[in-house]
C-alpha cells in the first residue's frame, strides 16, 4: 500500500519531538476509540521506541527530519517511519533483552515483544521502519 497515511507528522529527530509522536497518538486514538486498549498500549510502544531510537541514533553531524505515518485498518495498527540518518545495521534475531542493570539495549527486544511485525530497509538514502500490530477480534 502506498497511499499517504492517514495521521502523520514530520519533525526534527530531537528529543522534544517524542512528545509530537505522543500527540499525534492521541489524535489516532481519538479517531478511532473501537482500538482495544492492548492493542493501543503494545502498539504506542513499539512506535515510540522506535521513534526514540531514530532521535538517540538516527543523526550525524547534521540534524535530521524524520516523517512518521500511523493509520488503522480492520485488522492491524501501522506505522511507517522514514528519516535520511545514518544506515542501522539490524538484526532482529540477536535483539535480546539486556541484563536488568543495563542503562539501554532494550529498545529493539521490546518492541519486536510487542508487536507483530517489525522491518527495516535502507534505500539509498533513507531508513524505513514498519512497524504493524494485528488487531484483536472482539
Amino acid at each position: 500500500m502506498t497511499t499517504e497515511a492517514r495521521h502523520s507528522i514530520r519533525s526534527p529527530a530531537v528529543p522534544a519531538s517524542l512528545d509530537h509522536v505522543h500527540a499525534l497518538l492521541v489524535e489516532v486514538w481519538a479517531g478511532n476509540p473501537d482500538v482495544e486498549p492492548d492493542d493501543r498500549m503494545r502498539f504506542e510502544l513499539g512506535v515510540t521506541e522506535i521513534a526514540g531510537n531514530i532521535v538517540e541514533h538516527g543523526a550525524g553531524a547534521a540534524p535530521i527530519e524524520f516523517h512518521l505515518g500511523v493509520d488503522v485498518f480492520d485488522d492491524r495498527l501501522e506505522a511507517r517511519f522514514r528519516d535520511p540518518g545514518r544506515r542501522v545495521e539490524v538484526d532482529f534475531d540477536a535483539a535480546t533483552m539486556p541484563d536488568v542493570m543495563a542503562e539501554s539495549g532494550r529498545g529493539l527486544a521490546l518492541v519486536l515483544a510487542v508487536v507483530d511485525e517489525l522491518t527495516y530497509r535502507h534505500d539509498g538514502s533513507d531508513n524505513h521502519w514498519l512497524v504493524v500490530r494485528r488487531r484483536a477480534v472482539p
